[in-house]
């Protein structure tokens, strides 16, 4: 009986701290800010995915167009091929805001 609390409890406290690390990454990743500090013209894909994690999806058409959803409703396109192309701040229309990389 000890040995099911022990581990109801141990597990309780593991979910309990995925969760927490998991909404803090998730403030801090999907903010303009964190792309802008972040986000260099040298990253492969794996660079990309590794720090902001894998695109909530790829609208490109010839060229890989990579979509961050933030959590202000805007978004970060990055065009890429073999490198970044472009890097661009969004807003909820679609509409270019500004340009991360220059």
């Amino acid at each position: 009986m000890r040995t099911i609390m022990g581990l109801l409890l141990s597990l309780s406290v593991l979910i309990a701290c995925s969760k927490e690390n998991q909404s803090n990454k998730d403030e801090s990743t999907n903010t303009y800010a964190f792309f802008e500090k972040n986000l260099k013209a040298g990253m492969d894909y794996h660079s990309i995915t590794a720090k902001f994690g894998v695109p909530s999806k790829d609208i490109g058409s010839g060229i890989h167009i990579y979509v961050y959803e933030l959590n202000d409703s805007t978004e970060i396109w990055i065009g890429f091929i073999n490198k970044i192309l472009y890097a661009r701040h969004m807003d909820v229309n679609h509409e270019f805001i500004g340009d991360l990389i220059k």
